[in-house]
């Protein structure tokens, strides 16, 4: 069995700061918007305070697929995902891989904090760090997972896809959750299938190429 095929994990991702990702979720364009120095200054403190409350962390797995139907795709480990969507991703893959990342439920804090003290600007800049603190992760699992692949000389499908993306219903979080032994992480996952913490990032993407 290979290493992929095994449940592995991440209890700390080593990624930076995403400042140009922030600065543009926050609307931010260093050609077009002039903000003054102290407003600057203020912003980019409140970013890093965010990131220094991110516990980025995460872990993925390997899943071959047994067969597909019209519109669904089956894996061996019995989980079934109905999405044209998906079964076009994987229409050249005889694997994908599962996996997730999270920021941890200190920054979500940090912004419920902010917002009851009335600090909204604060907690929007915070809510921004978060967001782009677990796509950075998530990215940065993507990449370390391609070179894996390389060696053999595999690779990864261009896009990969997330339960609540078109027709990849959002029910299909349960897999994902106890595939990837999220409770593990500190997530949960409620009825409405819904992560908490809510900067929790899944992602289905096809491996193309025999290993």
């Amino acid at each position: 069995m290979s290493r992929l095929d095994k449940l592995n994990t991440f209890e700390k991702i080593p990624i930076n700061l995403p400042g140009k990702e922030i600065f543009s979720r926050l609307k931010y364009n260093m050609h077009k918007t002039a903000l003054d120095d102290d407003v600057l200054k203020r912003v980019i403190s409140k970013m890093q305070e965010a990131f220094s409350f991110c516990e980025p962390k995460g872990a993925w797995i390997r899943v071959k697929i047994a067969d597909r139907t019209d519109n669904s795709v089956i894996f061996e480990n019995g989980i079934s995902i109905k999405s044209e969507s998906v079964k076009e991703l994987l229409k050249k893959s005889d694997s994908a891989l599962f996996l997730f990342a999270t920021t941890g439920s200190r920054i979500i804090e940090l912004i419920d904090d902010s917002f009851k003290k009335g600090d909204s600007s604060g907690s929007v800049i915070y809510d921004a760090v978060a967001s782009e603190t677990a796509e950075a992760a998530i990215e940065w699992l993507t990449g370390y997972i391609r070179r894996e692949l390389t060696r053999n000389a595999q690779s990864l499908t261009k896009m990969r896809f997330s339960p609540g993306y078109g027709d990849f219903l959002l029910e299909n979080q349960k897999y994902f959750f106890d595939l990837l032994n999220m409770k593990d992480f500190g997530v949960s996952l409620n009825e409405k299938y819904i992560f908490s913490p809510e900067k929790t990032v899944t992602a289905l993407i096809g491996i193309i190429g025999n290993e």
